[in-house]
């Protein structure tokens, strides 16, 4: 039976997805990623035009599935410090299950035609109001320092991400397996709290 334009397309994508995952970005070539999806580098293009492109319709999905959900954490509710906690928590065990998101959430901000802040516009991820009154509740409380959200989100965010986006040369560098990469991070999820926690509380 002849492959349809629509299999052959999810072929490229998933094949595309496998050797992101493998290879990584810059390690990974259209024509390995034809040879995997069993067609020509031809259809490659006709389809996604890039890599580039191919790699943003592959992370795309997977950003509003999985992403989104946990960016969301800070406006529900929770009490500040379980919220805290939760973001690190489910965070880092998105981008243990898909080390790849990191690098495309780096190259959608880096793009002048990205659709990621549209997506979280839409989804109201971004939507930060929630978390500062929170903030400010228990400041006027006397629990906290008075804080800006926008400060505490993109601590939390970068604190998570970095060790995903330096993540080979950390290994490298401290000759980590896998496994002990993963309980690096894994340790991350109690440091990176209390780093912020510690922050928050009053002198």
């Amino acid at each position: 039976m002849a492959k349809t334009p629509a299999n052959t397309e999810e072929k490229i994508k998933d094949a595309a997805h496998q050797l992101f995952l493998e290879k990584g970005f810059g390690g990974t070539t259209t024509r390995d990623i034809a040879k995997c999806a069993n067609t020509n580098i031809a259809l490659v293009n006709y389809y996604f035009r890039s890599k580039e492109n191919l790699f943003r319709e592959v992370f795309q999905e997977g950003f509003a599935n999985t992403f989104l959900p946990v960016a969301k954490i800070l406006n529900d509710d929770f009490p500040l410090e379980v919220k805290i906690y939760k973001f690190v928590d489910h965070m880092t065990e998105l981008l243990k299950s898909d080390p790849m998101m990191p690098l495309f959430v780096l190259s959608e901000m880096r793009s002048g035609q990205s659709q990621m802040c549209e997506i979280m516009l839409k989804s109201g991820a971004m939507d930060s109001n929630g978390f500062q009154l929170q903030l400010d509740c228990e400041a006027d409380a006397g629990k906290i320092r008075e804080a800006d959200a926008l400060q505490v989100e993109t601590s939390l965010m970068a604190m998570v991400l970095f060790p995903f986006l330096s993540m080979n040369i950390l290994k490298m560098k401290h000759q980590m397996d896998d496994t002990a990469f993963d309980e690096f991070v894994d340790a991350r999820k109690k440091v990176i709290p209390e780093i912020i926690l510690s922050y928050l509380r009053l002198p």
